[in-house]
């Protein structure tokens, strides 16, 4: 494996110039090791999936704010993988390693550690902060390119941690570092429009939402201490985007992660609308299911693909 890594690091330095090459780099640069291939890409490609059509979309909670959302006809998408924080500047988050996870696509909205462990996904491609339209099979995924949450809601002033940690005074846009930077997704399969929010600001401009337009489903990052939208944010991202289901992401779930990420859990927030509390990491969705709901909150608590379930 060192002769692996060194030969990695070589070719990298031949290529690009580069003076050293971190860890994370080297994971990355390790999927020529996969013993995978585009098989079953083309078989989507050629057939439109991997199966016959279910009824119904299948989401899979894998803590903080990743998912993994199977299409009727088995198209697999994993959205924002997490992992510690490598520099160590905003302390120990998780309790373990994201688990290596077989997916057809890898999705990631933003540069954050929590959301872009895209090494620990065998996938058959990524799709790091997306802008634009892709296909594949019986999907459609919308890449909708915005910003981050800059300013605190919460009882955490995180927004004074990164001015220190830039060294400047205004961290917001339009001049913020990319890492606060976000890309939405909008996922179309199963008749349904599910967005992914990320950790975009509460408000976004008016041609946003117009690319965003009325989902089914929203993933809305919101806990207790208000770490990324407090409430109010969060009732009117669900009520902006008109979705019958909202579910709940970024907050803490004490089987996978430390408390030392001043996270809190969601079920306060989830118990102020029509609810349900789910009874297990994977959830079965569909349009006619759906269809009578209004801002329903769908709260995964604990339950989690990561843990063992939950």
């Amino acid at each position: 494996m060192k002769r692996i890594k060194l030969l990695s690091i070589s070719l990298a330095v031949a290529a690009g110039g580069l003076a050293a090459v971190s860890e994370d780099v080297i994971s990355q640069m390790n999927a020529w090791m996969s013993a995978n291939n585009h098989n079953r890409i083309i078989q989507i490609q050629n057939e439109g999936g991997v199966r016959d059509a279910t009824d119904t979309v299948e989401i899979s909670f894998y803590s903080n704010s990743s998912f993994k959302v199977t299409s009727p006809r088995g198209v697999s998408m994993l959205v924002d993988p997490w992992r510690n924080d490598p520099s160590g500047a905003w302390g120990l988050w998780y309790r373990m390693e994201f688990p290596m996870t077989e997916v057809d696509i890898g999705l990631s909205t933003h540069a954050h550690f929590d959301h872009d462990a895209l090494d620990r996904l065998d996938a058959n491609m990524l799709l790091d902060r997306m802008a634009g339209t892709f296909e594949l099979g019986d999907v459609k995924i919308t890449g909708i390119a915005d910003k981050h949450v800059c300013v605190a809601p919460g009882i955490i002033p995180w927004t004074d941690a990164v001015k220190q940690f830039e060294g400047r005074d205004d961290p917001c846009p339009p001049t913020n570092l990319r890492h606060l930077d976000n890309n939405l997704y909008v996922i179309e399969t199963g008749g349904m429009r599910l967005l992914m929010w990320g950790d975009n600001r509460a408000t976004p401009p008016a041609e946003v939402m117009e690319k965003i337009g009325q989902v089914d489903v929203v993933f809305v990052p919101v806990d207790g201490s208000r770490h990324i939208l407090d409430y109010e944010q969060a009732d009117n991202v669900v009520k902006m985007t008109g979705a019958k289901v909202a579910i709940p992401h970024h907050y803490l779930v004490p089987e996978t992660t430390f408390v030392t990420s001043t996270l809190m859990p969601a079920q306060e927030w989830a118990e102020r609308h029509p609810h349900t509390i789910l009874d297990g990491p994977t959830v079965q969705l569909s349009a006619a299911g759906i269809a009578d709901m209004k801002s329903h909150v769908m709260y995964f608590g604990s339950h989690n693909m990561v843990s063992g379930g939950g």
